[in-house]
């Protein structure tokens, strides 16, 4: 693995790992908040999808010394969907008491799952080269269905649409509270700060 990609791997996937400790304290102490469970959710996932990326690295840089990596791969597409879904949408929807801002949001609640689920669904039934595997094909892709590629890219835009809808519904939270809730909302703005700016160091570096 190169030191970029090796960079790259940390810099996506190690703040994840925060997710487990903070939600296994909240659902611990509030186990009807959806937040704790959220987090949980996002940093078991994020983890999985931090073990398979190693098992590639690992199988590709070793051919033949593990075996499935190219099923591994196709699987890892639809991996990060999963942890990044809930984080940008339900858990900036639901943030700080676990429920909707109003029923006007249920909308946006229902689309995002539906969206989540297409998305992943789109990139693992995607037909084509894997990337960095010497050529193989997608073992889960639908030989034919090119549809699905271009598919993929639309739910992607519509993805990005709901969690920054979820980031708006946050902002209107914000607006309509005070004291600790604020406070909350503005610790939240902060840690989501730092971890766009992670990301963003990792795409600079790859």
């Amino acid at each position: 693995m190169s030191d970029s990609a090796l960079i790259r791997l940390v810099v996506f996937n190690v703040p994840f790992l925060v997710f487990p400790v903070v939600g296994a304290l909240i659902a611990s102490r509030r186990p009807r908040n959806l937040i704790g469970w959220i987090c949980l959710a996002v940093g078991i996932l994020a983890s999985g999808g931090l073990l398979s990326e190693l098992y590639v690295a690992y199988g590709t840089a070793r051919p033949g010394s593990v075996p499935f990596v190219a099923t591994v791969v196709a699987l890892t597409q639809w991996a990060w969907v999963l942890p990044v879904g809930l984080m940008g949408t339900y858990l900036l929807l639901l943030f700080p008491d676990g429920r909707l801002p109003s029923g006007k949001w249920c909308p946006l609640a229902w689309l995002s799952g539906a969206v989540i689920v297409l998305v992943g669904l789109a990139n693992v039934l995607a037909p084509g080269a894997l990337t960095g595997l010497g050529g193989a094909r997608n073992p889960f892709g639908i030989e034919g269905a090119t549809w699905l590629v271009d598919a993929s890219e639309v739910l992607s835009v519509l993805f990005g649409g709901c969690i920054l809808a979820s980031a708006i519904s946050l902002i209107v939270r914000y607006r309509r509270s005070g004291g600790e809730v604020r406070e909350q909302i503005m610790w939240i703005a902060l840690a989501g700060s730092i971890m766009g700016a992670l990301i963003f160091l990792g795409i600079a570096v790859t």
